[in-house]
């Protein structure tokens, strides 16, 4: 038995013996945790934190789309308020972590990656014949995924290995130069969504090319089923951004515009959110409710809708929100802010320097910003912990005793436990 063998398995087995000396282990399969967006899980992390390691990619996110102008002189010309990039989803490699693994995806070198959890070691690479710009899905050992070359993926999780790959535009796919890369028309601009043996998917951005959406077997990435089709969206919109599901509907961001909305079972479109405010990719659906933007013709707000697209309420330059059973945390550029569900009574407000993300893991409300990622208690705004990270911390992901850090030079940051002690989470 080798040194590394038997030092985790002391790891597990003081894991087990104290079973509530460790916080409860979970996984980060999808973006922002799960279909919802809800950016929370019931796992905890021991507090301090401490870097246990840092990938630096061979190259830095390369955005499909350019910062926004600095200002809109049209709508604003004495504020001079500056715009919200609306199409911020390929900024950083966003990660999901299952088990030992992490993945992300490369809108550089047009890859997916499976990082050892423990190490930051690659493990597998694999190549696609365009940018992958939104972070995997996992689900039942597969790993989900969709490229610029207009095809979505499903891959063995534990070797890379195709499984199968499903192209919306069939025959008539192709791939055409675009700032410098090769890409379809029919890009998968969306997560690949997965749920109940079924993975969501859209196809193509220029609304005059015609958009697809896409509900096919899991299994096999075929449509088999009554429950599986593909629909051509013709001059209806841009679907850009990661899908939300419910029971019985999908609910995508429109990019440059507010959200659409589609019956699940069948894929027909259903509606468009409130026209002029809450445009952008960013998208959460909390119960009965729906929170979209980040911008609108007047500079930053995320608006707050019911599921049949009436406009509930905006918040003004918010950038980022989480909704749990009792309360809303609203992040801005310069504060966090924790409210009541039911009256919006504030709890308590703290300041940040260039908020970009949240993350809840139980009761620990995680902020990314500029160059840091802090820890508040999410019951009283206590500050409780922070840590240092290159360039601004986009996306955020707690899973089986870690905090991932993705920020906008492409690096992933690791934190752990801050214990020379072995745990189940902390191998050797």
């Amino acid at each position: 038995m080798t040194t590394r063998h038997t030092q985790r398995l002391l790891g597990l087995a003081i894991a087990l013996a104290w079973p509530g000396a460790w916080p409860s282990a979970a996984d980060w399969p999808s973006y922002r945790h799960d279909n919802q967006r809800s950016g929370i899980t019931a796992e905890t992390l021991k507090l301090p934190l401490a870097r246990r390691w840092q990938m630096i990619p061979a190259q830095p996110p390369s955005p499909a789309w350019a910062k926004p102008a600095k200002f809109d002189f049209y709508v604003s010309p004495q504020s001079r308020k500056p715009l919200v990039h609306r199409l911020a989803y390929d900024h950083a490699y966003h990660a999901t972590a299952v088990g030992d693994q992490v993945f992300y995806g490369s809108s550089a070198e047009h890859t997916v990656h499976c990082l050892d959890a423990y190490s930051g070691k690659e493990r597998w690479v694999f190549f696609t014949d365009g940018p992958v710009r939104f972070a995997p899905s996992i689900h039942d050992g597969r790993v989900y995924a969709g490229s610029d070359d207009g095809t979505a993926y499903c891959l063995n999780a534990a070797t890379g290995k195709l499984i199968w790959r499903h192209t919306a535009a069939g025959r008539t796919n192709k791939l055409v130069p675009n700032d410098g890369r090769l890409v379809s028309p029919w890009g998968v601009r969306s997560s690949v969504a997965v749920d109940d043996d079924t993975a969501y998917f859209t196809s193509g951005f220029f609304p005059h090319e015609g958009v697809y959406m896409s509900a096919v077997d899991a299994l096999t990435g075929k449509t088999t089923q009554s429950r599986h089709w593909k629909i051509s969206h013709l001059n209806k919109g841009s679907f850009q951004g990661y899908m939300l599901l419910s029971d019985s509907r999908i609910y995508m961001p429109g990019g440059r515009s507010t959200p659409f909305y589609f019956e699940r079972r069948t894929g027909k479109l259903l509606g468009h959110f409130a026209k002029g405010s809450g445009m952008g990719s960013f998208a959460l659906l909390a119960d009965n409710r729906i929170v979209h933007g980040p911008a609108d013709r007047s500079g930053g707000v995320l608006t707050e809708a019911s599921l049949s697209g009436d406009k509930v309420a905006s918040h003004t330059d918010a950038l980022d929100m989480i909704v749990d059973a009792r309360s809303m945390f609203l992040l801005t550029s310069n504060k966090v802010t924790a409210m009541t569900r039911s009256s919006r009574r504030v709890l308590w407000s703290e300041t940040v320097e260039t908020g970009n993300a949240l993350a809840l893991a139980g009761r620990t409300l995680f902020v990314g910003s500029r160059d840091k990622v802090s820890a508040f208690n999410a019951a009283d705004g206590k500050a409780l912990w922070s840590g240092t990270v290159p360039g601004q911390a986009l996306g955020l992901a707690v899973a089986n005793g870690a905090l991932l850090v993705s920020t906008d030079t492409g690096a992933i940051v690791s934190f752990g436990q801050a214990s020379d002690q072995p745990s189940a989470w902390i191998l050797y």
